[in-house]
């Protein structure tokens, strides 16, 4: 027998969920975390908890990635304390057996070609990452929001795509939530994703574009696989400006100059992953963001936060830096005149309050996407420095696609002269936000209640 054969319903054989036996919703949440260095990874995962518990509020969450360890996290969710279970794959040929992924991913093969349920049910009881799927009402995938293609990478697509096998082969009703589908460079990963959408319970991608990549992708095969649109789940994250943000040098409350946000990406800074372009970029992004603030000092009254967004670190210039210290280097090189206008985020915060501390400001600009989010959820003009097509979608989604700045096909000075525009048009930006972020975040909450209420 396949163990492949009719993976989309099997009901009957799935094991019994705990809801049955003690009232709880078990929920499990895969590609996002709360302890990784990238905050936007880290906000999908705090926005998924917010938008379940206060959907479902007996619910029981569990996030599955790649760590050290399993363990309990908590999270202060709609002012009250949330545990969330942490269950562990490892890569490491050092791991525990039992935690790595590809004995994982054997052991989920094997118990699904079984046809014995006794013995099935021994082997899911043995493994914690099977036994917490069996045991799971809701499993949803998010692959970072935009990890669902393999422009960071085959082998970062094809690690990713285990855990969605594993829930398939665990006979789970795989949901995929808001994320961007795309791009696919090669014939593998086109068809990997293509097995993986056909036999997805519901999909849901967070801009249109990929609702129609995905619809061509499974072609006349997927006539019955019903893709939807839903916003991008951190524009309900909430937002918790820290007492006394450690911001040198500090911020003038009195003045009344504008506050302009300035997310610079050390990802981008080094050349991506590769140092070598990664992505096609058609300007030098060290050189643009270094000639656009020195433009915003020139040509605006403007004061500039520069607001780091992702805490991994990087070789630059044979030292390791993070956002922080990228920014840092950024406005030493500035002239010392404008010194007094250039603002700098001195330590890490959590998403919520890097969210809170982009809401002080009156305009953004951003080369990561979820600080762009976190601007415009919370009605902030914005205009994202784009490296893949995830920009466009997401910003045209709560109506300003046209300050996705796509950094593959604009020269340094167009890019410059539509930010520059952008800032002067910002009042009338922010208030068409008045009208879309309300709409945004009512979609999502909408969808969330829907699949938070539906029965299993």
């Amino acid at each position: 027998m396949s163990p492949w054969k009719d993976l989309k319903s099997d009901k009957a054989m799935n094991p019994t969920s705990i809801e049955q036996a003690n009232g709880e919703y078990n929920v499990c949440l895969q590609g996002a975390s709360l302890d990784i260095g990238n905050q936007g990874c880290c906000a999908l995962a705090a926005s998924f908890i917010k938008l379940v518990t206060d959907s479902k509020p007996n619910a029981k969450i569990y996030l599955l990635y790649a760590n050290r360890t399993n363990g309990v996290q908590r999270l202060e969710v709609s002012g009250k304390t949330v545990e969330v279970n942490i269950v562990n794959f490892r890569l490491s040929p050092r791991a525990r057996i039992s935690e790595h992924l590809f004995w994982i991913l054997l052991l989920a093969l094997i118990q699904r070609i079984i046809p014995i349920s006794p013995v099935r049910n021994v082997i899911i009881r043995s493994n914690r990452w099977l036994r917490t799927l069996a045991n799971a009402d809701f499993v949803g995938e998010i692959r970072g929001g935009d990890s669902f293609s393999d422009i960071y990478g085959l082998r970062k697509f094809l690690i990713g795509i285990v855990p969605c096998i594993i829930a398939i082969l665990m006979r789970k009703d795989l949901i995929l939530l808001p994320q961007t589908y795309g791009p696919f460079k090669s014939r593998i990963t086109k068809l990997i994703a293509r097995f993986i959408l056909l036999r997805a319970h519901r999909i849901f991608a967070r801009d249109t574009e990929s609702i129609e990549l995905v619809r061509k992708l499974l072609g006349r095969k997927g006539k019955d696989n019903v893709i939807e649109f839903c916003p991008d789940v951190a524009f309900v994250l909430e937002s918790i400006l820290p007492d006394k943000p450690d911001i040198q040098p500090e911020i003038n409350q009195e003045s009344h100059a504008p506050l302009i946000g300035l997310n610079i990406s050390s990802l981008l800074y080094i050349g991506g992953s590769t140092q070598k372009n990664t992505f096609g970029l058609k300007v030098d992004y060290k050189e643009c963001v270094g000639v656009l603030l020195k433009e915003l000092m020139a040509r605006t009254k403007a004061h500039v936060l520069l607001i780091p967004h992702e805490y991994f670190l990087f070789m630059i210039d044979g030292q390791k830096c993070n956002e922080i210290q990228v920014c840092e280097k950024e406005r030493e090189s500035i002239d010392e005149r404008y010194c007094d206008r250039i603002h700098l985020v001195r330590r890490e915060y959590n998403q919520n309050e890097i969210k809170g501390i982009i809401g002080i400001c009156d305009f953004f600009i951003g080369s990561r996407m979820h600080a762009c989010i976190a601007a415009l959820s919370q009605g902030i003009p914005a205009i994202g420095l784009a490296y893949s097509k995830k920009f466009q979608g997401v910003f045209q989604s709560v109506g300003v696609g046209q300050f996705a700045v796509d950094m593959r096909e604009r020269g340094r000075e167009e890019i410059i002269e539509t930010v520059i525009s952008a800032f002067e048009q910002r009042s009338a930006i922010a208030e068409n936000l008045k009208a879309t972020i309300p709409e945004a975040k009512k979609q999502v909450w909408h969808v969330f209640k829907g699949m938070c209420s539906a029965k299993r």
